[in-house]
């Protein structure tokens, strides 16, 4: 990594730190204002950067950590020391997680202050250090051009995630000289050896039964096209993780099913028929191996990063470096094949007319099947369809079908509840010609209802559906599975419809399932936020248990 120096000039820590940023094309910082950060926010009026104010923290990380997803470029949020930092926690953990780019600035008490206990301060490089990738707290405002520098190339290097600065409120005032850096990163492609691609090839080759597992590092769109060849060069059958939806098209006659749910899904069975798994791209932190790897078939690893010792993933060879590179490299070497096994077959006809259960159904409360079909239905290939953390997430994994990346996005690392709506609000601003759907449960959204205000207030046309059971819906699936009864999982819910109204945005409830398609519809077509409340028959989740348990 090289640096370009550019002309000193002398200015205020927090407007050096500004133009640091603008040197790195931020375009948004999202966050909340305190008394600790009001330099820094006061250094963006001076500044083509425009300052979104949200509601909460949580929710101003959440969209900026999503853009950083949807643009390949970190997403910036910000917010004051004691509790704004807390609360910007949980999506600077989201972010580091589910693997997308951020950078988040915190605000900090006076050095002088540090050596005691003062109003509202905590040590947060220690709170911030296990949910970032790398962290730092500026004590010299004359460093801030290589701290932000380092942080924007670490941001995005390898697997995404946080960087996390702390900008003491005394450092952020005093006076420095300095020139924002331009970090120009070595693009030069990290290839695995020639012993390495043949060793690969050659367990490839011996394989009767491969099966192939594509997972979240791969979900860049320039890799896409290499493991769509090398597949269908294979006629191997191919499944992904629920982040990794559209990497290949679902539509493709070689996939079988997206693989996530926690008691595993007739995809899984798959897995006991395979005597070699490819895994492409495949970040453990989804979908544990012990879940589809119990009879311990032996792996290839083919990722940007070494496998995790894990006894369920016995690595037979590796190929470390760019996906797309070794991916070239290894189609080459392996054989043609014709055809698929008449077992994965047959995996694949009962799951497409698994599929296929209720997507028609009139019955109200609709079905899960029905609400996504209606979605599906309405949102072209490349538009975008966020879901939050719940039942709905295992309904949307299984049933949407995503043709390209980064169009059906699904929280599966943190997996924290409330991501969608801020999700959706950072999605629209990275693509705004594009439609976005938020899918909720009404838990979920009220988690994070307060960025509704931040989308009325930008003006943002998006669709926010609730699917509404008036109890956390994924905690009773499980607690009926595993312990044969469900308890404190009810909650009551208002008015969506009037809350909607009371933002000043239009809400919509579905009375009967065949309003539904009119009301997506009409719901797209609005130039602001859009709510639609759609209950939802949770029932079908034990009907599909059932169909499950009678398959084995």
């Amino acid at each position: 990594m090289l640096f370009k120096v550019e002309r000193d000039v002398f200015l205020k820590a927090a407007e050096l730190f500004v133009k640091c940023l603008e040197k790195q094309n931020v375009e948004y910082i999202f966050g909340v204002p305190g008394e600790e950060n009001i330099a820094l926010v006061d250094a963006l009026n001076q500044s083509s950067i425009k300052f979104i104010v949200c509601r909460h923290e949580t929710g101003a990380a959440l969209i900026a950590g999503m853009m950083g997803k949807l643009t390949g470029k970190p997403g910036v949020c910000l917010s004051t020391l004691g509790p704004g930092a807390t609360n910007m926690v949980t999506g600077v953990a989201c972010a580091t997680l589910d693997r997308m780019p951020l950078v988040a600035i915190t605000a900090q008490t006076d050095l002088t202050m540090q050596h005691k206990s003062s109003h509202q301060y905590l040590n947060l490089i220690e709170l911030y250090r296990p949910i970032s990738k790398w962290n730092t707290s500026i004590h010299d405002g004359s460093v801030i051009p290589e701290v932000v520098a380092k942080a924007f190339t670490l941001a995005t290097s390898n697997l995404p995630g946080a960087i996390h600065i702390e900008l003491p409120n005394n450092i952020a005032s005093t006076l420095v000289q300095g020139q924002p850096l331009q970090n120009q990163l070595n693009s030069q492609k990290v290839m695995a050896s020639d012993q390495a691609l043949h060793d690969v090839a050659m367990a490839i080759n011996e394989a009767k039964f491969p099966l192939i597992l594509i997972g979240n590092n791969a979900i860049g769109e320039e890799v896409s096209s290499d493991i769509i060849t090398f597949i269908e060069k294979l006629q191997s059958p191919f499944t992904e993780t629920f982040m990794a939806k559209g990497v290949v098209p679902e539509n493709h006659s070689l996939h079988l099913q997206t693989i996530g749910l926690p008691e595993g899904d007739f995809v899984n069975q798959a897995f006991y028929r395979a005597d070699l798994v490819i895994t492409i791209g495949y970040d453990p932190i989804e979908y544990g191996p012990q879940k589809w790897n119990t009879l311990l078939a032996p792996i290839i690893h083919v990722d940007v990063k070494e496998p995790e010792i894990d006894h369920f993933y016995p690595v037979k060879a590796s190929l470390i470096g760019d996906l797309s590179a070794n991916l070239q490299c290894l189609t080459v070497q392996i054989q043609q094949r014709n055809g698929i096994d008449p077992f994965y077959r047959n995996i694949k006809e009962t799951i497409t007319n698994d599929r296929l259960i209720n997507t028609t159904s009139d019955t109200y409360p609709l079905s899960p099947q029905r609400i996504i079909q209606e979605i599906q239905a309405v949102l072209s290939n490349n538009d975008i369809l966020l879901s939050d953390v719940g039942a709905h997430k295992l309904w949307i994994g299984r049933q949407y079908e995503a043709s390209q990346p980064n169009t059906c996005i699904i929280s599966n690392g943190l997996a924290s509840m409330g991501i969608a709506l801020p999700g959706a609000i950072g999605a629209k601003l990275a693509c705004p010609d594009k439609k976005v759907i938020a899918v909720c449960g009404d838990g979920a959204f009220v988690m994070s209802v307060a960025e509704f205000a931040t989308a009325v207030q930008l003006k943002l046309p998006i669709v926010v559906i609730i699917w509404r059971d008036g109890r956390y819906g994924m905690i009773e699936w499980e607690q009926e599975n595993k312990l044969g009864h469900s308890s404190n999982i009810e909650f009551d819910n208002p008015d969506f419809v009037a809350l909607a109204k009371s933002y000043g945005a239009k809400g919509y409830k579905v009375t009967q399932a065949t309003e539904l398609s009119g009301i997506l519809q009409q719901a797209l077509l609005e130039k602001g936020p859009v709510l639609i409340e759609c209950p939802v028959d949770y029932e079908e989740n034990f009907r599909l248990s059932e169909r499950l348990k009678n398959s084995h």
